[in-house]
């Protein structure tokens, strides 16, 4: 019989791994997460938090990347659907899928929807690539020792990205 999923568990396993990686050097330390069929890395400085999707209210006359707004322990967070925002595509709903909280000293109430965590991942393991990056928010490119392409998110550059900050929808989309 297959082992059941317990979603408070995973999610205080999490909890607790991010906050001994946070307490110790982790220059190299970076949480993990799949946006379309990317693989992502996000520096656990730059992340506040990962958790599951809430309720989203949709907000009209906004783009379609733009899912809406949270409830996140009483204060309102903008929700985007990163892989949509990338033109990836719609990140189809599921228990998987969470919502990556960025630093509060990055000053933005900001949300990003995404497939599915990996876990951690230590990048000091990893070959860096030398690629030109496709978007600002792209810092560098790494290969594991599989050959995945790993993405390192800078969050600044996106929160900072006009495109990423102008929600309203075009005339004629």
């Amino acid at each position: 019989m297959a082992k059941k999923f317990n979603l408070r568990e995973f999610q205080t396993t999490l909890s607790q791994q991010l906050q001994a990686a946070a307490s110790r050097d982790n220059t190299g330390s970076r949480l993990g997460f799949r946006v379309g069929n990317l693989n992502w890395l996000v520096s656990l400085a730059d992340t506040e938090e990962v958790l599951p999707v809430p309720h989203v209210v949709k907000v009209p006359g906004s783009r379609r990347w733009f899912r809406g707004v949270a409830n996140i322990r009483g204060n309102l967070y903008a929700v985007s659907d990163f892989a949509d925002f990338m033109g990836l595509g719609v990140t189809p709903e599921h228990a998987d899928c969470r919502l990556l909280i960025p630093h509060h000293d990055f000053g933005v109430n900001a949300a990003l929807l995404v497939r599915n965590t990996m876990g951690l991942k230590n990048i000091n393991r990893y070959q860096m690539r030398e690629e030109s990056a496709a978007h600002p928010w792209v810092a560098r490119h790494y290969a594991d020792d599989a050959g995945n392409d790993w993405c390192d998110m800078d969050f600044g550059q996106l929160l900072g990205n006009a495109e990423f900050l102008k929600v309203e929808a075009q005339l004629g989309n």
